[in-house]
């Protein structure tokens, strides 16, 4: 037998070696639980995630925003009659209040999406989900969106947030500027403010829709773990299952769900556009217009007009 000569670095015999323990492997976060923290507290899950400063500023900052809420509720009068004396308007304060409100919203959404993100890359493995069956239901039932993160879909999570800003904002932009539009002061900011109300109004009444197509596609994702991998692998196994159970068999049982869901909102169209005739329709605008005019309101009540106009004009 040939003996075999290994030839080793003599140089290695002089380095030291680390003789101590080795370092603990790095804790892998729950993304979902960092998103929920952020989402009832600002820097919850970043404080979840060790992330003790950024966690710090953002807690910090929304007791801010709370206590600047509360001393505006008590000392309103004062506030705005000092404002008043610097020589701003009623109506750019408001303007400025909108601004801050959307800002605010997009904050509160944005912290637990950057919680969520940072929670994901701790881990070896993609997060697919939390095991609930209930609480993604719940989450997108009180902001669309949220139940999408939870079920380890933050792509289509963050999608939804951003039809959930937006619809938040309009729904509360025009609850708030229907109250204070006889309190504002007439010029440019006035118009601008009625413009931006216009455009909300016009945004407001699809937030049901928006609302109910995210808690079901939240509560179907959550019942099926297969609906939580990517695309393409879905695109992949539903054409696996086609090729060996049938397109039937195979891939019809999967979207009947979808399918239903379209025929529903198919039948629930054809019931209200036979059930409520166009003149209840430009029966409502009428009184809406009658309304904001009366409020001082020009755009607004000018748009419906033409609506009106369009809606005879038609029903000739």
């Amino acid at each position: 037998m040939e003996k075999v000569w290994e030839i080793k670095d003599p140089e290695s015999y002089l380095r030291k070696k680390p003789t101590g323990p080795k370092p603990a492997p790095r804790e892998e976060k729950d993304p979902s639980k960092a998103y929920n923290l952020s989402m009832f507290y600002w820097g919850g899950g970043q404080l979840y995630n060790d992330q003790l400063v950024k966690g710090a500023v953002f807690l910090v900052s929304q007791a801010l925003v709370l206590a600047a809420a509360v001393l505006f509720v008590i000392y309103d009068n004062e506030l705005l009659r000092s404002l008043r004396a610097s020589g701003a308007s009623l109506s750019s304060m408001f303007l400025g209040g909108e601004a801050l409100l959307f800002f605010l919203i997009l904050f509160w959404v944005s912290n637990a999406a950057d919680a969520y993100r940072i929670a994901a890359r701790t881990r070896k493995t993609r997060f697919r989900g939390t095991n609930s069956r209930v609480a993604p239901f719940l989450g997108s039932l009180v902001v669309p969106g949220w139940g999408q993160f939870l079920n380890g879909q933050p792509v289509k999570g963050s999608l939804f947030s951003v039809l959930a800003i937006i619809e938040c904002f309009s729904i509360l932009s025009v609850v708030f500027t229907f109250l204070a539009w006889p309190l504002l002061d007439s010029g440019d900011a006035r118009f601008v403010i009625e413009e931006i109300f216009a455009v909300c109004l016009i945004i407001a009444p699809t937030a049901p829709l928006v609302w109910t197509l995210s808690a079901y596609d939240a509560f179907k994702v959550s019942h099926d773990d297969l609906l939580k991998e990517p695309l393409w692998e879905r695109i992949k196994a539903a054409y696996y299952r086609g090729r060996t159970q049938g397109w039937v068999r195979g891939v019809f049982p999967q979207i009947k769900g979808t399918f239903l869901l379209v025929l529903f909102l198919i039948f629930f169209i054809i019931v209200v556009y036979y059930w409520f005739p166009t003149g209840f329709y430009a029966e409502v605008l009428a009184s809406m217009q009658d309304l904001l005019r009366g409020r001082g309101m020009t755009i607004v009540p000018e748009l419906i007009g033409k609506l009106l106009e369009r809606m005879d004009a038609m029903g000739r």
